[in-house]
This record gives C-alpha cells, sequence and structure tokens, in this order.
C-alpha cells in the first residue's frame, strides 16, 4: 500500500446545481480520505456554494458537505473539521462536486490522502 498526499483544484466552480463541478472522484478500488476542502469566494459579492459527496455505491445515500454555505466577499473557508472517507468497490465510487450561485465566483481546493486500503 503506497499512500499519496494529493492536491485537487477546481477553479471557477459551476452555477448549475443540475451540472456541478466534478472535484474529485475515488480511484477503482481504493479508499481515500478528504483531510481538507478550502473554498474561496473571489468576487465583490456574497455567494452560495454548496459541496456534495455523490455516490454511486449500492447502500449509500449522496450527502452535503455544506449547502448553501455563505461566503462573503473576498474570502474563505474551511470545510472539513474531521477526516472525510471515500471509497470506491470497483464498480462505483464516491465523487465530491461543487456549485456556486453565481458562475466564476468559487474557487475549490480538496486535499487528499489517496489508496489508504489496508
Amino acid at each position: 500500500m503506497a499512500n499519496t498526499f494529493l492536491r485537487k483544484t477546481a477553479s471557477s466552480i459551476s452555477n448549475s446545481s443540475g451540472s456541478p463541478t466534478t472535484v474529485y472522484t475515488c480511484a477503482t478500488n481504493k479508499t481515500s480520505i478528504v483531510i481538507g476542502c478550502l473554498l474561496t469566494n473571489k468576487t465583490a459579492n456574497e455567494v452560495t456554494v454548496t459541496v456534495l459527496l455523490d455516490t454511486a455505491i449500492s447502500g449509500d445515500a449522496d450527502a452535503y458537505m455544506c449547502y448553501d454555505l455563505q461566503l462573503p466577499p473576498k474570502s474563505s473557508a474551511e470545510l472539513s473539521m474531521g477526516k472525510v472517507v471515500l471509497t470506491h468497490d470497483n464498480s462505483n465510487g464516491d465523487v465530491i462536486k461543487a456549485h456556486a450561485s453565481a458562475a466564476s465566483a468559487i474557487d475549490v481546493i480538496l486535499s487528499i490522502l489517496e489508496d489508504v486500503n489496508g
């Protein structure tokens, strides 16, 4: 097992809840841990942002890491108060997606420890 620290970024995420930006997809047959999630509002206006854990794994439901979080102008917020485990069962996997209330307003930076299978 070779643990790998990764940084995944998404600049100017989607403003469509129907077509959110994919920030990270868990690798096939792996387990990963989100150890940080930074959201930055680049605009002069307040913007809301939603970050979703989208899973197709049987028995698991989609869940929000944050929902319509209000970010003041020119500000950042750190989401992860604890660790978030992501999995892939060799057929389906977890995906972190995000969207904002305004186009090109929000950047996302994820810090991930990948391939933590035991």
